[in-house]
């Protein structure tokens, strides 16, 4: 049901230092241009307010790597889902997980390794961290479930 394009991953960063939006960029095989985001939310509060940049094993040559990343939208638009390294304290996972809800392609998810991902910068202190809702978490699943069924309904 989510978008998984880890196997299609070049390379990216994303940037918390604002609290309330993370923006970035990420370079996909299949896809000439970057893509860019620009999304409402925080990180987890393990590199909440600080920058990450990841790397994946994306052949640009590979054409069944474009045939997947067909139709994705180099702007991606919308709210944060879950985005850790996977440190301490973990409030999602021991693994990096990069997550967004994206008004343009629905739910999109990045798996990675610990060696994928460099935190960059130092996170908001614990005690002036905002903690990640899972109630709002929960709403925004909730909200791409009844997009996807109402897709599959063919109300698009």
């Amino acid at each position: 049901m989510a978008f998984r394009p880890t196997h299609c991953l070049i390379g990216g960063e994303l940037d918390n230092t604002r609290l309330g939006e993370v923006t970035g960029w990420m370079r996909f095989a299949g896809i000439e241009d970057s893509v860019t985001l620009t999304l409402r939310g925080n990180f987890h509060r393990d590199i909440q307010g600080a920058k990450i940049r990841f790397r994946g094993e994306g052949r640009p040559d590979s054409s069944d790597d474009a045939a997947y990343m067909e139709g994705f939208s180099t702007s991606q638009t919308g709210k944060v889902g879950d985005i850790t390294a996977g440190l301490s304290p973990q409030d999602y996972g021991d693994t990096p997980y990069i997550e967004w809800y994206s008004e343009e392609n629905g739910r999109v998810v990045l798996e990675l390794d610990r060696n994928q991902i460099e935190v960059i910068g130092q996170p908001v202190p614990l005690d002036q961290a905002i903690p990640v809702s899972r109630q709002e978490q929960a709403e925004n699943m909730a909200g791409f479930m009844r997009e996807v069924a109402r897709c599959l309904a063919g109300h698009e």
